[in-house]
């Protein structure tokens, strides 16, 4: 029965047992990997420190709420010149450091509270069976990273002669250079939208 739930979960965790409820379903998991690497250093390590449960929400399952229960372990560094004695395995494809929620359902509830906002995503989120608060929601928006935009643009126009020229310039912001400089004839403007009107008739 195990087999069939092992695409549930990320690649890097292993099923150890299922426990059905009836308003949802528990996954008990563990790590695949043996060795964990510290953050601070990146020394490598077998050394086991402790074991812990961390509980964590995760996609719905057949409309299902779905929590992974993992028996999370601790890790002696390797390093006696590094300042982190002890520190917890890390699951990059999984979970972020101390999160509450999977990595996967994070981005879902994310995309979820750009789309419709914070009260309407919360009522949103718990109607898929992955619920979350409209403030949760807030704050998962307001810490998103996003990719710096290639080019910032400004668009400046101006008068040369009130009524007759006009001149338009694009700059790029960034770079801080001009892109762009175009004049307007108010005259030409005037004659092209005679014709249409004349056209229209």
């Amino acid at each position: 029965m195990l087999h069939a739930f092992r695409s549930l979960v990320s690649p890097e965790l292993t099923i150890v047992q299922v426990l059905p409820h009836a308003d949802k379903v528990v996954l008990v998991a563990r790590s695949k990997v043996a060795l964990s690497f510290c953050p601070c250093c990146g020394r490598q390590t077998r050394r086991v420190h402790s074991h812990y449960v961390r509980r964590l929400a995760d996609l719905p399952w057949q409309g299902r709420v779905v929590e992974i229960r993992l028996h999370a372990r601790r890790f002696r560094c390797a390093n006696s010149q590094c300042q982190r004695r002890i520190f917890t395995e890390r699951l990059p494809e999984t979970v972020r450091p101390k999160a509450r929620r999977t990595s996967r359902l994070s981005e879902s509830q994310l995309a979820i509270g750009f789309a419709v906002g914070g009260e309407p995503g919360a009522r949103l989120s718990c109607k898929l069976a992955m619920p979350a608060s409209g403030d949760t929601l807030l704050r998962m928006i307001r810490a998103a990273e996003f990719k710096s935009p290639e080019a910032l643009v400004g668009i400046d126009d101006w008068a040369w002669r009130k009524g007759l020229r006009y001149g338009t310039i694009i700059c790029d912001l960034e770079r801080n250079r001009v892109i762009d400089l175009c004049r307007i004839e108010m005259p030409i403007l005037s004659r092209l939208g005679w014709d249409v009107i004349q056209a229209s008739r």
